[in-house]
């Protein structure tokens, strides 16, 4: 699998904090939140070496929170709920229960709707997930208060992507449960076969594994279309920028604002896309909101037409294997 070549946690001079969305599924909120959060910088984030205990197969129950999904995991002794967040590439911690970070240098955050706040590092001395056991696990240190106020539930932090990436991941969100499975270096499972590869998917697609993001390929009216696969997003996310032959598809529901970690706030619109497709399978009048993600093209130096967040993944049970760089989605209905 191709490995990024700028990305990791350590100190550089374009190192950003990237705070990307979390959005009302019902797309009814006046004030809503910057959130998933990401980094950008010159060496890649490595997969970490995870004790299993043995096992080939872990099983994770998942807690919902509106559109949200939570894992219990401990770090440094503290057990508590983290959000399962694809969108963030590595490990991200709550600022308000961890101290001790070093300030990064020449870093600062940035979202949607702007930033420029210092970025502090930590480095966790343990982090568990059921019975998986990571030791020395760099993180990026943030303030979620606003996201847990908007919640009402304590939030540790965001588990991200390249925790998993040596693992195929399946996520079942219609029975609230998170499967892990151990592979070999060309993507196999150890596990006997019967399980996360049972039956003929509904869909089939490549996913390509970008600065520790993940993306798929899309299109609407034939016109192609890159989308990253955000389990933190509560809703998706259209690009304004995506096009004219795009946009006349988008149909305007309501206006509200998006709330930025800062004092800055930034127009958006929800609606819904009547026109797309992932290969053969339509996915016609999905919810999206529309703002301009131009900032978060920049500073991952990628370009993306939108996320996929809640109202992708909660159409089927999904398994992502990130050395084989497949998605295959078993639809519920």
């Amino acid at each position: 699998m191709h490995r990024p070549t700028c990305m990791c946690f350590a100190t550089i001079r374009q190192y950003l904090l990237l705070v990307l969305l979390s959005l009302s599924a019902s797309m009814s909120l006046l004030a809503q939140e910057d959130f998933v959060l990401g980094t950008n910088s010159s060496v890649p984030l490595m997969p970490y070496a995870i004790d299993l205990r043995g096992q080939d197969k872990i099983v994770i129950p998942l807690v919902r929170v509106s559109n949200l999904f939570m894992v219990e995991a401990t770090v440094d002794g503290q057990t508590g709920n983290f959000v399962l967040d694809t969108g963030a590439p590595g490990l991200v911690l709550n600022q308000t229960y961890f101290d001790g970070g070093k300030l990064a240098e020449a870093t600062a955050a940035y979202g949607v709707t702007g930033g420029g706040t210092p970025v502090y590092r930590y480095t966790a001395d343990s982090l568990f997930i059921r019975s998986m056991a990571y030791n020395y696990v760099r993180a990026d240190l943030a303030q979620l208060g606003h996201l847990e106020n908007a919640r009402g539930v304590k939030i540790l932090g965001l588990l991200g992507t390249n925790l998993f990436l040596d693992m195929e991941l399946e996520l079942d969100l219609a029975n609230e449960v998170l499967i892990l499975y151990r592979t070999d270096k060309a993507g196999n499972c150890l596990h006997s076969a019967d399980e996360a590869d049972s039956g003929v998917p509904d869909l089939e697609l490549p996913m390509t594994v970008d600065n520790n993001l993940l993306f798929i390929r899309g299109n609407c009216d034939k016109k192609k279309m890159r989308f990253c696969l955000d389990t933190g997003a509560e809703v998706n996310v259209l690009n304004s920028t995506s096009g004219k032959k795009v946009l006349q598809y988008f149909e305007l529901t309501t206006r509200s604002t998006l709330r930025g970690s800062g004092n800055q706030q930034l127009s958006v619109l929800n609606g819904k896309l009547n026109k797309l497709a992932f290969e053969t399978a339509d996915f016609n009048g999905m919810p999206f909101v529309l703002t301009d993600l131009s900032a978060l093209e920049a500073a991952y130096d990628t370009y993306m037409n939108g996320m996929l967040g809640y109202n992708f993944f909660s159409k089927g049970r999904i398994v992502m294997n990130f050395q084989k760089e497949t998605l295959k989605m078993y639809f519920y209905n």
